[in-house]
């Protein structure tokens, strides 16, 4: 029976991608997540959100919604074919460093999955 829980339980470990993504000041970076192909979540709101101790503050959703100061810089693309979205934030600036998740559903309530975004300032040649 245990067995049979953990093969269940890894079929449908719902929502995985990197665990940490690192950019540049004034660069960008794309963060891929993947989810169950199920119907109900190809249909469902995807979001990336930004963690603080209270909640998760949305960033850009799949709905239209676009967090102020992510306006033009933020993008969201769902692929439901292939249980795939992927995030795009450019122009980045330090304040855009910590913890995020991505997710399919609800904040907070659905299924998501914490990546960790550092910024850093690079390095002069």
């Amino acid at each position: 029976l245990d067995l049979w829980n953990l093969q269940i339980s890894t079929l449908t470990f719902p929502i995985f991608g990197p665990k940490q993504v690192t950019g540049l000041v004034g660069g960008s970076v794309t963060v891929k997540c993947f989810y169950p192909r199920t119907s109900v979540n190809r249909h469902s709101r995807k979001y990336w959100c930004k963690e603080s101790t209270q909640h998760c503050s949305t960033i850009i959703s799949s709905n239209g919604y676009v967090a102020r100061g992510f306006e033009g810089r933020t993008s969201i693309i769902d692929y439901p074919e292939n249980g795939l979205f992927t995030i795009e934030i450019s122009n980045l600036v330090r304040r855009d460093m910590g913890p995020y998740k991505c997710g399919v559903g609800l904040n907070d309530k659905g299924l998501s999955f914490r990546v960790k975004l550092d910024v850093s300032a690079g390095t002069n040649i």
